[in-house]
């Protein structure tokens, strides 16, 4: 899969890949519209309905994931985490984030207590929702970046990846406390990046993209064996980005086509975990800043958003 490389050097590189992979998710049903951020013109978070082909903005951010209940989304802006109501009203800063520090990458705790993030020094933090308390999770050393954190479904483990000094990435492994880090992938493999992991909806998968000398591609690891499949390894576009559907049997996934000389446009298509039977969603959009999408109940637009996941076009 040819793309260009995901080498990660210093704070912008780890942070590009921190601002995480925020990804297509898979609709339950045809009558449901998805949400995205993204766009070159008006940046923010958008709802688009697949039937009338039309957009509608509802906040300005990026990054942003749904609370297990769908009344809630958290979201990035004004380099901090934000809270607001599911239709984007009643926004609340959470932490007080400041260029040139930032946070990134934030996703809800399984029990909606707590959201998990990513800034800028390099480590992985939670906030209470509820307190706004944040509690570091992690001790990077310098040159070190953890990014893109991700709850498995009890809510035990969080998995991110780290870029070393080097600019590489590897995926690693954590209790929700920040207690007994382990790395999973890049242990006897050298110049290569792993990153953007997700947990399946059972705990018993990772979903993530490895690039090495220039080509990308989508991977999905059986965690009880350690083993990880290429499903894109036959693909002739370039991927840029993915997600598991809601009942795990399915990734979705975005690929970056140029339109003209400066010109490049984003696709998103659903495939079975296997690889197999790649199917092109109606939504193309421009290719913009990091974009992430999530399926939304038009009959009940202030609530009931599915399980949004985060991804990121490079």
């Amino acid at each position: 899969m040819k793309k260009v490389s995901r080498k990660v050097t210093g704070v912008v590189g780890a942070l590009i890949l921190a601002t995480s992979l925020s990804l297509p998710v898979y609709a339950k049903d045809e009558a449901k519209s998805i949400l995205f951020s993204g766009g070159l013109d008006k940046p923010g978070i958008y709802v688009f309905d697949p039937d009338t082909l039309k957009t509608k903005q509802i906040t300005s951010g990026s990054s942003v994931d749904l609370s297990p209940d769908g009344d809630l989304i958290t979201y990035i802006n004004n380099d901090s985490v934000y809270m607001a109501n599911s239709n984007g009203s009643e926004p609340v800063r959470l932490t007080n984030g400041k260029f040139p520090e930032f946070d990134s990458s934030p996703r809800w705790s399984p029990d909606g207590k707590k959201i998990v993030f990513a800034r800028s020094d390099g480590n992985i933090y939670t906030v209470d929702a509820a307190n706004r308390k944040v509690t570091r999770l992690t001790n990077a050393e310098d040159g070190v970046y953890h990014s893109s954190p991700d709850w498995s479904p009890d809510g035990e483990k969080i998995v991110f990846h780290s870029s070393d000094k080097n600019g590489y990435a590897d995926l690693y492994m954590m209790n929700s406390d920040g207690s007994n880090i382990t790395q999973i992938t890049g242990k006897n493999e050298k110049n290569s990046s792993e990153y953007a992991p997700h947990f399946s909806s059972d705990g018993k998968y990772l979903l993530f993209e490895k690039s090495k000398e220039g080509e990308t591609d989508i991977y999905v690891m059986n965690l009880a064996t350690k083993q990880a499949q290429n499903i894109t390894k036959n693909f002739d576009q370039p991927v840029s980005g993915s997600i598991w559907s809601e009942d795990g049997n399915k990734v979705l996934y975005t690929v970056n086509e140029e339109k003209g000389k400066e010109e490049e446009s984003s696709r998103f298509y659903i495939m079975n975990k296997d690889g197999s039977n790649k199917t092109l969603l109606k939504l193309q959009v421009d290719f913009a800043t990091p974009s992430e999408w999530q399926s939304l109940n038009p009959e009940k637009e202030d609530n009931f958003l599915n399980k949004v996941k985060n991804f990121l076009f490079e």
